[in-house]
């Protein structure tokens, strides 16, 4: 391609200059947004508190005026002394001049009135035509409540009302109790309108006696005015609930009483949230979900309400004289800003379609531009996914991705010739030079079929090996034993390295089991003699797991079938083992079994059961053995052998005997405590070589002794004689940490080990427990030459405790009791049992 018909890349940039005035757009716009976002919330929040201050004020002088009536009336009355009993005439002609002359300019004044301790009560109503109605109740009128129809007594009677107590109603219980002014809870008035009503109430004294209370009366509807008047000269909606979420007054109009229930026949006050306005309800609801009523301070919030956005405010108000009210006030966007958001809208619209028509033409330029690229990105997603046949991307008309696609087309080509040396280096083990794990099964899948024989190798312990020689060594060794293994076979097996310490030979002939049973013997001959390296001698001991056929085209599970072989291969005694299918499901088993065992753990469902350990000569129960056992809701009681040697293989046999230690000395505890064991009650529970070899077992049996309180004397913790000859030294350090602390070690067992006289000494321990099988050889005939006669005596000068396991039998209890033998165990006794089961008659069994 000539240079003619090439530009440069300065040259293609010219055209997304388009797209930075786009994003100039698109910046200008999200600052504009941002600055109007803090002007709404700054201008809303300074009207909304100017507002609210204006409310609050208007509100305190409001309910102020009707409050300094009932504190000025009540101080005249009680200075002096108008209140007589059985007659309120006085008052009544005080409270007449007072409201006609004094109180008629405060609007919301509707009823001023006393009720005195003699259950009298005289009282003026205003009404509508700017008179008033007498409301009297003493002795004139025989302890009745009649309302007039005017603001005199006479024959012109509205209604009479009988059974009336002011002392009893809400505006006067409250002050006889405190005996201090306050504001009244809101009620219904007893008389024939039984309208809403909040009161001012202030008690009246007679040198310090208490006489009455004066009670004047703001009715509800008249907030309604006082916020509606509010709300004319803002726009804003306003409405105050009381500390119960109920309405007291709102400037939308309408009642603040539902007429759904009854409250005095006239109806219950609404929840704010039962507002028929929706922003008074949605503002309301709002508040509670946010829990605003308990917080006692200014809240401050945005809702969209009927696709409009309201600014509120929600302000506590309280009253000096008792009354804790909320007030809301609610405005809307459009209200508070007029057409600035209408404006703000359009001027964003118009911003986002400039920068949609600049972003098609960035796109349209940007894209010749850069398809070669994208073209060479293809190419590389090809070559990563290992296709190294695909197309190679082609320049295009620009310098600069022109000498970019020129440049990855030769680095490709470098890098095919790399990854086939990667690969080399992936399919061939790099310290033997056999095949690896991955290139035997590359190598063997692409075969027509596999219907040859595998034979896995593993060494035995080679970790030990590292560890004693060091990996250097190790890794010699391992070249030694493959470079053996390549002479032992010819050039038509398949020989690799697939892990650490294994190695598999694969033979893609058919050989019958005698013949895969001599090139086993071969390699472990090869094996036989020792393997000499820097003058020192290393015996190598391996296991072969051998596959006769497997699944064809597929290596992997050959050589997983393999694995089980090899596995099950080292518990054999001639560590040769033939793979059969049953294997993979005692595999599936063994992993199924242990994963039921860590949740059994997780759920406790290891519980220990008993068996009584007994004094031979006197018959008395002097302990027992805990034995573990596997309670399952599903299964019910599993046997030991399903689950203890998987347990001991897994490592888990720990944690199960943990949870048999801890529950053993529980009940041990419990047992002394009910009187069920005496205080020398020995509890005997087996300990695991794993558990023992923990270096924090100590710690671990010290706080079970602790959270137990089980005395250190009282408890015997048995160990296997055969799984502690490797004399290690953290085990031989815990055993003696575990008499230190005062518990008691008996080697279990015993006769069934590598026992020694000069073993025995080196161990710490107080009991012996002969094994069951040399009980049950026991004969009156060659009684004094048994095994059992022979261990008896053999321990006589050793201050130990010997107890006999395995006595099903009472020859066998007589025979034992013959040779001295101390104690025992078995199921001529008892079978082992769940604690609450232990037998009661387990006493003198001589």
């Amino acid at each position: 391609m000539s240079a003619t018909t090439q530009i440069t890349l300065r040259t293609a940039v010219v055209l997304p200059f388009v797209m930075i005035f786009i994003i100039t757009i698109g910046v200008i716009i999200a600052v504009q947004k941002n600055s109007y976002e803090e002007m709404v919330v700054d201008i809303s929040d300074k009207q909304l508190s100017s507002l609210t201050d204006n409310v609050n004020l208007e509100l305190s002088k409001f309910l102020n005026e009707p409050f300094q009536a009932s504190l000025a009336l009540s101080h005249s009355i009680g200075f002096n002394q108008l209140y007589q009993l059985g007659d309120t005439k006085a008052i009544e002609n005080y409270f007449l001049t007072s409201f006609s002359h004094l109180y008629q300019s405060i609007p919301q004044l509707d009823v001023i009135g006393f009720g005195g301790e003699g259950a009298e009560y005289v009282g003026f109503r205003k009404e509508p035509n700017n008179g008033y109605t007498l409301m009297v109740q003493d002795e004139t009128t025989q302890q009745k409540l009649v309302i007039y129809r005017g603001q005199h007594v006479g024959q012109d009677i509205r209604s009479v009302i009988e059974g009336y107590d002011p002392r009893i109603r809400p505006w006067y219980a409250p002050v006889a109790k405190s005996l201090k002014p306050m504001w009244s809870s809101i009620y219904a008035n007893a008389d024939e309108r039984q309208e809403i009503t909040l009161s001012a109430l202030t008690p009246v004294f007679y040198d310090q006696d208490f006489q009455g209370v004066v009670v004047t009366d703001v009715k509800i509807d008249t907030f309604n005015s006082f916020l509606s008047s509010q709300q004319k000269q803002t726009n804003a909606v306003i409405y105050i609930v009381d500390d119960k979420q109920r309405l007291v007054a709102h400037s939308t109009g309408g009642s603040v009483v539902s007429w759904g229930t009854p409250l005095s026949d006239k109806g219950e006050r609404l929840l704010a949230t039962e507002s028929a306005n929706p922003i008074v309800k949605a503002n309301a609801e709002y508040s509670l979900s946010h829990n605003f009523y308990s917080q006692g301070e200014i809240q401050r919030f945005s809702q969209d309400i009927e696709n409009e956005r309201y600014f509120n405010h929600f302000t506590p108000f309280i009253d000096e004289h008792g009354l804790k009210w909320y007030i809301g006030v609610a405005i809307s966007e459009s209200d508070l800003l007029g057409k600035l958001p209408e404006s703000q809208r359009d001027s964003w619209i118009l911003g986002m379609t400039a920068s949609l028509i600049g972003i098609a033409l960035g796109l349209f330029a940007f894209n010749r531009i850069v398809a070669p690229i994208t073209s060479t990105a293809a190419a590389a997603k090809h070559l990563a996914k290992g296709d190294w046949d695909s197309h190679m991307p082609k320049p295009g008309n620009i310098y600069e991705t022109t000498m970019l696609v020129y440049a990855f087309n030769e680095m490709a080509n470098n890098l095919k010739a790399s990854f086939r040396a990667l690969r080399s280096q992936l399919l061939y083990d790099s310290l033997t030079n056999l095949y690896s794990r991955e290139g035997l099964i590359d190598t063997c899948d692409k075969m027509p079929n596999l219907n040859g024989s595998l034979l896995l190798l593993g060494i035995d312990k080679f970790r030990d090996i590292n560890d004693s020689l060091g990996h250097y060594k190790g890794d010699q060794l391992l070249v030694i034993i493959s470079q053996r293994l390549t002479s032992l076979f010819s050039d038509d097996h398949y020989i690799a390295r697939i892990g650490g310490d294994e190695f598999a030979i694969y033979s893609p002939q058919e050989q019958s089991e005698e013949e895969l049973l001599l090139a086993a013997s071969r390699i472990k001959q090869m094996f036989a003699s020792p393997f000499i390296m820097d003058q020192e001698s290393i015996v190598v001991k391996v296991s072969i797991g051998i596959v006769e056929s497997g699944p064809d085209f597929n290596m992997t599970l050959w050589l997983r079938n393999g694995s089980i072989a090899l596995s099950n291969a080292k518990q054999e005694i001639a560590n040769i083992s033939f793979y059969r299918p049953e294997m993979a499901d005692i595999s599936r088993k063994r992993t199924l079994m242990v994963s039921k065992i860590q949740d059994a753990i997780e759920r406790k469902e290891f519980i220990p059961f008993y068996q009584p350990l007994v004094d031979l000569n006197s018959g008395e129960v002097i302990g027992a053995e805990a034995l573990a056992r596997w309670l399952s809701p599903s299964s019910g009681l599993v046997p030991p052998l399903e689950f203890i040697p998987i347990a001991e293989e897994s490592g888990l046999i720990g944690a199960i005997g943990e949870q048999i230690l801890l529950q053993a000395c529980n009940d041990t505890v419990e047992g002394m405590r009910e009187g069920k064991w005496d205080k020398d009650f020995h509890m005997h529970v087996n300990l695991s070589v794993n558990q023992l070899s923990q270096p924090d077992f100590i710690s671990t049996l010290q706080r079970i002794l602790a959270t137990s309180t089980l005395e250190p004397n009282n408890l015997t913790l048995e160990i296997t004689e055969s799984r502690i000859v490797d004399n290690d030294p953290v085990t031989i350090k815990n055993m003696q940490a575990i008499r230190d602390l005062g518990v008691h070690i008996a080697i279990d067992d015993f006769g069934t080990g590598y026992s020694s006289l000069a073993y025995l000494h080196k161990l710490p321990f107080d009991c012996l427990k002969i094994d069951r099988t040399f009980v049950e050889k026991l004969s009156p005939q060659d009684l004094d030459t048994s095994i059992v006669a022979a261990i008896v005596n053999m321990t006589r000068g050793m201050k130990v405790s010997l107890v006999a396991e395995g006595i099903e039998t009472s020859d066998q209890a007589k025979l034992l009791n013959q040779l001295n033998c101390p104690q025992g165990q078995g199921f001529l006794y008892s079978r082992p049992v769940p604690y609450g089961e232990w037998p009661t008659d387990l006493v003198n069994m001589k």
